[in-house]
Parts: structure tokens; C-alpha cells; sequence
């Protein structure tokens, strides 16, 4: 079911590339290098707390911190990384309690082995200034002239959140996924993202980088370290690290803690792994297969808690939704179709075949209007063709 819909709700489904606005204080390089270290607040008050840092740079780098006044070593900031190779914003410097009244310096240094430069960031003494207000969740743009990528949704929820991520490989910038971000669950309502063999083609191994999402940050963001709740929740991924090893900042970016809904283990490991597979199967074997895949909240009465203690809503159930194109396709050059799975255990004999639906059975199922620029791509009555179409008349799909 392709619906009609206004200005003002596609608006509010079209993501811009929402980056911290960080301010460098990093020394002046030749432009041929890229060599840049910078912080979003230089001055912080005088608590425990966390920041990010951005760091550019083209080459292989390393982080250092020292005292700002003599260089010496510091005890009271780490950097959970300290070394990467090319841009990376998800470095996160956490520092301790001043309980002195003066306020102390460190300094950051960055260094690719032949050059250097730093930023400052300064804590004020205890009692010389109050606890600066948290930052207030940004803000996407809206300005539907910047993105008309074919997976994106339209939700009726004007609660929701809108991002997306990107990242550079060989010097060209693609764009990794975009998401529907509920505050009040802690959790990505939907995730959408274009797959195929460029972003599979392992040139890199899964990085296990847990981190607090960046353009959220660590007051927003779920923190994924140590899984939910003990033991009884998986962090589960919605966009897979598999689904993103061509790069290390593409796969650096599936372990934020937006990407992540606290899954049963027997779920994640289970239908949902199998489900992850085989949508990859279709990827690689189609030119472009544009993907959403997200986790349903509504009902749902059960909560846990991040590694920080933030409360998190317990999906009730999970889908994932297919547009393949292929030139090369003998039966269709497009194809659309979706699965649903209910948050439970499965039992290993259950079929995928009997998950899957249509795309407009999806949708009256969730209320919700997926691919919203088909229609301008293909025309209205073939956008709506497909996302009617039975998936099980299709052999397309294998099922």
C-alpha cells in the first residue's frame, strides 16, 4: 500500500546528515594533510562526566593526554580509544571529580608519526561554577530537497527523532543508515539503509566497538557496555555487523548504542540471525537491496536497563523490509516484501517462509508507510503493484 501523504509528514521522515557541531582548537597544518583533534565543550564544570572527541585525520594516528601547563602525565581523564587509522568521532575522554578549588588543563594530542596538533579542555574548580545543563537532543533538518534515498519510512509519530550516518572510504562519503529515534523507549523504532557486496566485502573484521551514538551523545545515547539488564537481554543489533565490513568506521558505527534494542538471547541468536543471513544472501545477489528493519513498542510492558541504568523498552516484536533491484533479474527488475517475527523464542524448525508478508500487510499491520520515494521513482501504480505483491508467488525470494 503506497499511501498519499503530506509535506509535513514526509518532512518529518527525511534525514540530513545531523554531525556534532564541534568547535577545533586544533593548530594550524599544511593543507595536505588532515590532522585535526577537537571537542564540543573546551570548558566543563567541575563533576564526573564524558565527552567526545573528533578526530580527522587521513593516515594512522595516536591519542596522548597531558597536563596542559607541563606536559607531564595525567590520572584524572582516560580515552577509551587511542589509536585508528582515519576520521573517527566516537573517542570518548572521560574525566573525574575536581575536588581542588583551581581548575586544571589537559591537553590533546594528536599524532600521525610526522606531525602533530592538540585542543585544550579545561575543569573548573570545585564550587567556581554550577553543572552546565545537558545538551539537548539535535535537532535533524527536514528540508525534503536533500534526500530522496529509497529506503526511507514515514511513521505517524511526532515523538520520533530523525539521524542518519555516514562514513568515507577511498576518499568518498556513503552513507551507512538512518534511524527513527524514540527518547522516551531509548530505542530506534526503525532503521533503513541501502546493502549490497560494496558494503559487505569484508576488508575488515567486526570490531566490537561499544560506544555511545555520537550525534546523541552519552546523555541520550543507550551505553551498550555489558549488555541490558544482566544477563537477560542481547545487545541486538538492527543493522548487523556483517552487514557493514567494508570499512572500519562503517563497522565502528553499528556498535552504537542507537543501533542496539535489548533483544531475548534466544531470539538473537536464533530466527533473528537467520533472517540477518538471508536478507544478505538477497543483497549479494541483487545490484542494490534497500532495507528497514526495526522493533515495535507498542504494548509492550516490560523494561530493563542500559549499562548506565537508563530505562529501555522491551520490544514486542521485529521486522524487516525488502525493496531488491536487479538488472539482471529474469523474473523482476524490482521486488518488495517484508517479514515479521514476534519477540519470543522460535523453534529451529521454523521456516522464514512462514514469516513473510507484503509490504502493504506490513504496513496495516504497524500503521506505518514504507519506501515513501518509490513512488517517484517508479510511478504510483507500480509502487503500489509491488508492495502488494504476494512474496511467496515470487521466486525471486527463494522462500
Amino acid at each position: 500500500m503506497t499511501r498519499f501523504i503530506s509535506i509535513s509528514k514526509v518532512a518529518a521522515v527525511v534525514m540530513a546528515f545531523c554531525t556534532l557541531a564541534v568547535s577545533s582548537c586544533a593548530k594550524p597544518v599544511e593543507e595536505k594533510d588532515v590532522l585535526e583533534v577537537s571537542v564540543k565543550t573546551p570548558s566543563v564544570a567541575s563533576g564526573k562526566g564524558q565527552m567526545f572527541v573528533n578526530v580527522r585525520c587521513n593516515t594512522s594516528w595516536t591519542l596522548i593526554l597531558m597536563d596542559a601547563e607541563d606536559d607531564s602525565d595525567i590520572d584524572w581523564a582516560s580515552l577509551n580509544i587511542d589509536s585508528g587509522k582515519g576520521n573517527m568521532s566516537n573517542v570518548i575522554l572521560s574525566y573525574q571529580v575536581n575536588d581542588s578549588e583551581d581548575s586544571r588543563r589537559l591537553k590533546i594530542v594528536l599524532d600521525n608519526g610526522s606531525r602533530w596538533t592538540s585542543c585544550m579542555v579545561e575543569q573548573a574548580g570545585s564550587g567556581q561554577q554550577p553543572e552546565p545543563e545537558p545538551d539537548p537532543v539535535p535537532q535533524p533538518d527536514t528540508d525534503l530537497a536533500k534526500v530522496s534515498w529509497l529506503e526511507l519510512p514515514a511513521m505517524d509519530n511526532p515523538d520520533l527523532g530523525y539521524y542518519s550516518h555516514s562514513f568515507e572510504m577511498n576518499g568518498k562519503e556513503y552513507r551507512n543508515y538512518s534511524f527513527g529515534w524514540s527518547q522516551k523507549d531509548l530505542v530506534a523504532l526503525w532503521m533503513a539503509y541501502p546493502l549490497c557486496s560494496m558494503y559487505t566485502n569484508k576488508t575488515v573484521s567486526r570490531t566490537d566497538a561499544w560506544a555511545y551514538d555520537p550525534i546523541l551523545g552519552p546523555e541520550y545515547s543507550p551505553a551498550p557496555f555489558g549488555g541490558y539488564g544482566g544477563s537477560s537481554y542481547a545487545r541486538g543489533h538492527q543493522v548487523p555487523s556483517a552487514d557493514r565490513l567494508c570499512s572500519y568506521n562503517a563497522n565502528v558505527q553499528t556498535f552504537y548504542g542507537s543501533n542496539m534494542t535489548p533483544q531475548l538471547n534466544a531470539h538473537n541468536e536464533g530466527i533473528w540471525q537467520t533472517l540477518e543471513s538471508k536478507v544478505r544472501t538477497l543483497a549479494n545477489t541483487s545490484d542494490t537491496t534497500y532495507v528497514v528493519t526495526g522493533c515495535v513498542v507498542d504494548g509492550s510492558t516490560t523494561f530493563t536497563q542500559d549499562s548506565d541504568g537508563k530505562k529501555m523498552t522491551v520490544p514486542v516484536g521485529y521486522y524487516k523490509v525488502l525493496l531488491r533491484y536487479s538488472k539482471s533479474s529474469t523474473i523482476s527488475t524490482w521486488a518488495a516484501m517484508a517479514f515479521y517475527t514476534e519477540h519470543k523464542s522460535y523453534s529451529g524448525s521454523t521456516s522464514l517462509r512462514s514469516l513473510a508478508m507484503s509490504v502493504d500487510e506490513l504496513e496495516e499491520m504497524l500503521g506505518m508507510d514504507f519506501f515513501v520515494n518509490l513512488p517517484a521513482k517508479l510511478g504510483e501504480e507500480r509502487a503500489a503493484a509491488l508492495e502488494a505483491e504476494d512474496p511467496l508467488t515470487n521466486s525471486i525470494w527463494g522462500l
